[in-house]
C-alpha cells in the first residue's frame, strides 16, 4: 500500500531516531524534515495520558500527538516541518506543511501512485516522474521570486500549500 524512506540530518536523539518512525504496534509511522519546537512541552503532556516513549526524538511525539488528537495533532505543533503519516488502520495518508511554509512537501502522481518528497530531486529519483518545465510558474518565478504554490517549476510536480494538510 506504502513505501517511506528517509535521509536524516541526525541533530535530536542521533542513536533512537530513525525514520520513518512507527508507533509501539506499528500502524502509526511518520516520517518528517524539520523540527519541532515545542516537542518537549508535548512529550510531557502526552507521557501524562499514558503514551509510552521509546526515543528521546521529536519525530515521536508526532506519532503519539496523532494517536491522542486524531487529524487535530497539527494544532498541536508549533515547528517547521513536512510531515508525512501513514494510519495503517485508517488506510490514509496524511501529508502536512507548517504555518509559514518554511519546510517545502513536494508531490507528483505518475501511474496512479502518489510520490512526496521534500525535495523535488527527492521526486525525480523515481524515472517515471516527467521533468517538464512549467512555463507560467517559471514567470512566477522571474516576477516574485517564487512559484506560487501549488505549482512549481516542473509541470508535473506541486508543491502543497504552507499550513495545508492532504489527506489520500
Amino acid at each position: 500500500d506504502i513505501a517511506m524512506a528517509h535521509a536524516r540530518l541526525s541533530i535530536i536523539d542521533i542513536a533512537g531516531g530513525a525514520q520513518p518512525m512507527p508507533n509501539e504496534d506499528g500502524t502509526v509511522w511518520v516520517s518528517f524534515n524539520g523540527e519541532i519546537f515545542n516537542f518537549v512541552e508535548l512529550r510531557n503532556e502526552l507521557q501524562a495520558t499514558g503514551h509510552v516513549f521509546a526515543t528521546l526524538s521529536d519525530t515521536e511525539v508526532i506519532v503519539h500527538a496523532y494517536e491522542e488528537h486524531g487529524l487535530d495533532f497539527v494544532q498541536r505543533l508549533n515547528g517547521q516541518f513536512a510531515i508525512a503519516l501513514w494510519d495503517a488502520r485508517a488506510r490514509r495518508l496524511v501529508l502536512v506543511r507548517d504555518r509559514a511554509g518554511i519546510r517545502p512537501l513536494f508531490h507528483a502522481t505518475v501511474s496512479g501512485r502518489l510520490l512526496f518528497a521534500s525535495e523535488i530531486k527527492g521526486l525525480f529519483a523515481h524515472p517515471a516522474v516527467p521533468r517538464r518545465l512549467d512555463p507560467r510558474a517559471l514567470a512566477d518565478i522571474f516576477t516574485f521570486w517564487s512559484a506560487q504554490p501549488p505549482a512549481t517549476p516542473f509541470k508535473d510536480v506541486q508543491s502543497l500549500p504552507p499550513g495545508c494538510l492532504m489527506i489520500v
